[in-house]
């Protein structure tokens, strides 16, 4: 009895067994055929978009072709003969399918002169300009290829259909595409058809070239044109014989009106709105719209073989439960090694990933070391790539780097190694058996530079990017793959700093110079919260009277770890990792809290300048912060100066404006800092409540010496003392240079000749600081 339970239990199970892995097998078939119907679908589209970007670069290769003529005419001192121009066509090309003219301009009073210039051009005695008549100006017909055109038809009679497009040609100063027309010019043949196309270009020549050949006062020499019916072009570009793909062609340039020129099918039926995709070209003036789909459905495309066989395959997984197991267990290793494979290549662009660019490397410098060769590691970075991201997505993006890696490989040479390290950073190794010539890796450089900073068309899209290179060479700078590209990438870095589409080689002194500035990054940091930092304090002196005036608060560090770093090299760093924002915080709080703590010594406090950044003047919080701390300290603002660089104004002179006047209400002075080294402009100086101008320290160093400078210096106060403001001299070492400004009237001077900047605790106990202190600090 429970011997037959048991057995009706194993059977039931075998039957559970065999519906649930046929489920199984029905929504993997199901799965795959939307997958393979998607696929098909995705396939169509991108067919579409393929068949539009063909026939936009067929259209394109007419433009090149008839910018190559123009070239040749604007170029030749002489006329150009028929025989001359068709032979120079069929060297230019034997692809194109298209025919080829040239419009001379003749004004009224050379049409003589011009008609027996070209029977003696053309051995033809009976040439003449046609239709008869007088008028202004002539637009003969010169040159034609391959058709015999009517020599000499004016383009501009009334009689010809399109004396007013050749007139808009004429001022266009660009390419213009005809409507679809079945009549072209004089000579030719006319059709019922209305596929033929025409695309002119007026032609001006330089200054130096009208003296010689017949142009109007705005240099117009005369219109080339093309014609070509649209199945030449689409054959030209093997468009015409793609069986697979059924396509039609409007152009839809006037508003509300299609006008259709070529189709591959007759049949209508199979134009239903969503069975077909649509592009667009903009193309000189005219706009096509192009729709296409696939000649056979999609249930016709679908590879049933694939679907229908999972359904069969978990159809017998219930009998071969045990031989599937171990199927699976190979499927398991074999879809391992593929994955290992897929490591070696990017999905996304098809070259080599990170990891296979690495071992190449590693492999090349191998190579290359037994061969005592070089090489050259280039890392090539996007500009403004996040820019294309961001307004089109990530998918426009990732189709941008698709074909940016495409071009990569027509530009390079074959033997050179491509790829992509992410984002939108691709790498190229390039080896050599000798010493690696520079020289032609600049033009290299250059070539790549230009090639990928060409337009691209995505998605209908024409999509504009740049691109910067850093190259570091093996084995001067990095004797393994991780070195070269960190060296190299660091030298992209540099490239993008210097202006963006440019390239930059590594050196040693970059690599040094990235890491100490890395280093000083982080040990600012701790030295701000250590409490490293001091502030010294340098007097300014009235030039007149030779007493102290002030003090200028200045930043001093001494690192346990780097020595002595001067405010030249930190301050930069400071100010572009942000560190600048707290340390100027720390300025302010400790030059209050000693003027606090001379003022409880006794002493009688000059005003104290500080310097302040433009990150700083920037936050919405610098002035309310400023006023907690004159309330914190109880500090009277008249002790205060704030100097700031001509930078700031330059870059938010509105707000930085009305910030001033703010602080400048407080009762605090405010100074110009290196006056002379920035935009040096004065326009801003009558408007703003500045009380002083500081003079950099290098033109009063040569002032003595350059009479540029003592000019300058002389100028700069004199301007000033009429706009009412104070003149600061920094940097003075000498008598002379004391004297000469004493001569030009400036008013107050700051320099080693006085005093060099001391710590706090000498503004009670050195002597020189006593002493001007009991001449001139204020009571």
């Amino acid at each position: 009895m429970n011997s037959s339970r048991s057995h009706v239990k194993n059977k039931k199970m075998h039957y559970i067994i065999l519906v649930v892995v046929f489920l199984c097998g029905v929504v993997t078939s199901s799965t795959i055929y939307l997958e393979e119907y998607k696929h098909i679908r995705t396939v169509q589209k991108e067919a579409g978009i393929h068949f539009t970007e063909k026939l936009h670069d067929g259209l394109s290769q007419y433009a090149l072709e008839l910018s190559s003529i123009a070239s040749l005419i604007q170029s030749s001192k002489e006329d150009i003969t028929p025989d001359h121009f068709t032979r120079y066509l069929q060297n230019l090309s034997t692809q194109l399918n298209a025919g080829f003219y040239f419009a001379q301009y003749v004004p009224a009073d050379k049409k003589i002169e011009y008609e027996t210039s070209q029977k003696r051009l053309l051995k033809d005695e009976s040439f003449a300009i046609s239709p008869e008549g007088e008028r202004a100006s002539y637009l003969a017909l010169a040159l034609g290829y391959p058709d015999k055109l009517s020599y000499g038809y004016d383009l501009l009679a009334p009689e010809y259909r399109y004396a007013d497009l050749i007139r808009r040609v004429r001022t266009s100063l660009d390419y213009i595409l005809s409507e679809p027309t079945h009549i072209s010019l004089p000579g030719w043949k006319s059709r019922t058809s209305t596929d033929t196309f025409i695309l002119r270009a007026p032609i001006y020549l330089p200054l130096d070239a009208r003296s010689y050949k017949l142009t109007d006062k705005f240099g117009f020499h005369g219109i080339v044109g093309s014609y070509f019916r649209i199945d030449d072009l689409l054959m030209q570009i093997g468009l015409l014989k793609n069986s697979d793909l059924s396509y039609r062609i409007a152009d839809v340039s006037e508003e509300g009106e299609s006008i259709w020129f070529t189709s591959s099918s007759f049949e209508e039926s199979g134009w239903v709105d969503g069975k077909y995709d649509t592009q667009i070209i903009h193309f000189s003036g005219r706009e096509w719209r192009i729709d296409t789909r696939s000649s056979e459905g999609v249930n016709d495309l679908v590879h049933w073989n694939t679907v229908i066989w999972p359904l069969v395959l978990f159809a017998f997984m219930a009998l071969f439960l045990f031989f599937y197991t171990q199927k699976i267990s190979a499927a398991y290793y074999f879809a391992l090694n593929l994955l290992n494979k897929r490591i070696e290549t990017d999905d996304l662009t098809g070259l080599a990933s990170r990891y296979q660019v690495q071992k190449l490397l590693t492999e090349l410098i191998e190579k290359t070391n037994a061969e005592d060769g070089t090489i050259a590691t280039l890392v090539l970075d996007l500009d403004h790539f996040k820019t294309i991201n961001d307004a089109f997505g990530h998918e426009v993006g990732d189709k941008l780097l698709v074909k940016v890696g495409q071009r990569l490989n027509s530009v390079l040479p074959e033997e050179a190694v491509i790829g992509y390290l992410g984002g939108d950073a691709f790498v190229v190794l390039l080896a050599s058996g000798h010493e690696h010539d520079i020289p032609h890796l600049d033009i290299l450089a250059k070539e790549v530079i230009q090639q990928i900073s060409q337009s691209y068309f995505v998605d209908g899209r024409v999509l504009n990017i740049g691109c910067s290179i850093g190259v570091a060479m093996y084995p001067e700078f990095g004797k393994d793959a991780v070195t070269l590209i960190k060296n190299a990438d660091m030298a992209v870095y540099k490239a993008k700093t210097l202006g963006r589409a440019t390239y930059h080689f590594y050196d040693g002194v970059m690599g040094k110079q990235f890491a100490r500035n890395v280093r000083i990054e982080t040990r600012l940091r701790q030295a701000l919260s250590d409490g490293e930092f001091e502030l010294h304090f340098q007097p300014k002196v009235d030039i007149v009277t030779e007493r102290c005036v002030g003090m200028e608060a200045l930043l001093r560090w001494e690192d346990a770890e780097l020595g002595t770093v001067s405010p030249a090299e930190f301050i930069p760093i400071a100010e572009q990792t942000g560190i600048i924002l707290a340390l100027g915080e720390w300025v302010f709080e400790q030059a209050f809290r000693h003027i606090v703590e001379w003022q409880e010594q006794g002493i009688s406090v000059p005003p104290i300048a500080v310097n302040c950044s433009a990150a700083q003047l920037k936050r919405v919080d610098f002035l309310p912060n400023l006023l907690v701390l004159l309330d914190k300290y109880k500090i009277d603002p008249g002790l205060l100066e704030i100097e700031v660089t001509e930078s700031i104004l330059i870059e938010d002179a509105e707000g930085c404006a009305e910030l001033l006047r703010q602080i400048s209400r407080l009762g605090i002075k405010l100074a110009i800092d290196d006056f002379g080294t920035g935009y040096s402009s004065l326009s801003y100086l009558k408007d703003l409540p500045f009380d002083y101008i500081k003079i950099d320290q290098v033109f009063i160093r040569d002032i003595t010496e350059d009479r540029n400078h003592a000019a300058l210096t002389h100028a700069i106060i004199v301007l000033s003392h009429n706009l009412h403001l104070k003149v600061i001299a920094e940097g003075i070492t000498n008598v002379d240079q004391l004297i000469m400004l004493q001569e030009f009237g400036c008013d107050i001077g700051q320099g080693y000749l006085f005093s060099k900047a001391l710590g706090a605790n000498s503004m009670g106990t050195d002597p020189m600081i006593v002493a001007l202190n009991e001449k001139d600090c204020p009571e």
